[in-house]
């Protein structure tokens, strides 16, 4: 448990304040962050909110976070002024106010802690049917993460795995698998995977996952919640908090994600579970969603094109010719009308 009292989660954007809110439910530090005072209220009576005056989002730009930040200072103080040693950094990739702070909100701790804080990010990718802006934000926001030299782990959450649309699976999944991480203090006669082994672990710079396994190794590359893993077999470190002494085959886990530096193994867990650090990013994935960016804007241009080339055909109308009425003669009896009538038959009565 001292490692979930040494956490602290921090939430940008719409996105990575209602996770955040989640672990706040369940006791943890959290700090919120958004511009849009609508989506705040959604977070209800809570401390740690911070209303970004000024930007109710970012409508899109990306490029208004520094200028968020400058305007805004009492979030900024308030992230100098952190105790926790690891921090969570949660935020959707796709929008713009979560995905343009994140990466200077983790430079800017990175530069004021340097290595005293294990600063871990979870960014949030849109799924593949969502719009142009949305991939062309996430593969700028994945590239600039990666760029980063220092940081922890990385969780890359992905909402294409959630089938019927329900994003809430996907972070009440993370929310469970964190805890669990975080907080278990099984203990065995073999071996523990003690919180300095896990500390490492969050350490390593890095893409990392945690599955909560029943049926062995079989949710570490499907049925989960993160991103398609690199097909490179690349991996620095392997955790496993087994529910029975042997219900995980090492050798096939390390077929799927890699021979690892290390592996930490503990017993008599709830439920079996399994955390590999130190992978590679997904940078496979995030290319296929920078590319439908690209195909998506080609497609919008030969569109425009085409409704720029369209254009309403000359009609020939012709000429309609007035016929002048005959005159009648000056002499000629007008005929009454029916009301004209009716009103002459009045009066005679």
């Amino acid at each position: 448990m001292e490692l979930k009292k040494n956490t602290l989660i921090i939430g940008l954007g719409n996105c990575g304040c209602k996770i955040a809110k989640q672990f706040a439910d369940i006791g943890y530090e959290t700090i919120f962050a958004n511009g849009s005072e609508q989506d705040l209220k959604v977070l209800g009576n809570i401390k740690g909110i911070y209303k970004l005056e000024g930007f109710d989002g970012f409508g899109g730009h990306r490029d208004r976070a520094m200028e968020c930040l400058q305007e805004n200072s009492e979030f900024v103080d308030a992230l100098c002024t952190i105790k926790q040693k690891i921090i969570f950094i949660i935020y959707a990739t796709g929008g713009s106010t979560g995905s343009g702070l994140s990466t200077i909100v983790a430079e800017w701790l990175q530069g004021e802690y340097e290595n005293d804080k294990i600063i871990c990010t979870v960014p949030v990718l849109p799924a593949e049917n969502e719009s142009i802006n949305k991939h062309m934000n996430a593969y700028q926001a994945i590239t600039e993460l990666m760029e980063l030299d220092g940081m922890g782990a990385t969780f890359v959450l992905d909402n294409n795995k959630s089938d019927n649309g329900d994003l809430r699976w996907i972070n009440k999944s993370f929310l469970s698998m964190l805890d669990a991480f975080l907080t278990d203090d099984s203990w065995g006669e073999p071996n523990n995977f003690d919180e300095s082994e896990r500390m490492e672990m969050l350490k390593e710079p890095g893409n990392m996952i945690i599955s909560l396994c029943k049926d062995g190794i079989t949710k570490i590359r499907e049925g989960n919640i993160f991103a398609p893993l690199q097909n490179d077999k690349v991996c620095g470190n392997i955790g496993i908090i087994h529910s029975g002494r042997n219900d995980i085959d090492i050798n096939e886990l390390v077929a799927e994600v890699g021979k690892p530096l290390n592996i930490s193994e503990g017993w008599g867990g709830k439920c079996t579970l399994i955390a590999v650090s130190g992978m590679s990013f997904p940078v496979d994935h995030v290319s296929r969603l920078g590319n439908l960016a690209v195909e998506g804007q080609k497609e919008r241009q030969r569109n425009v094109e085409n409704a720029k080339a369209a254009a309403l055909p000359t009609l020939d109308f012709g000429v309609v010719k007035t016929v002048k009425p005959i005159e009648k003669a000056a002499n000629e009896k007008k005929k009454l009308s029916n009301r004209e009538m009716l009103m002459a038959m009045r009066k005679k009565a």
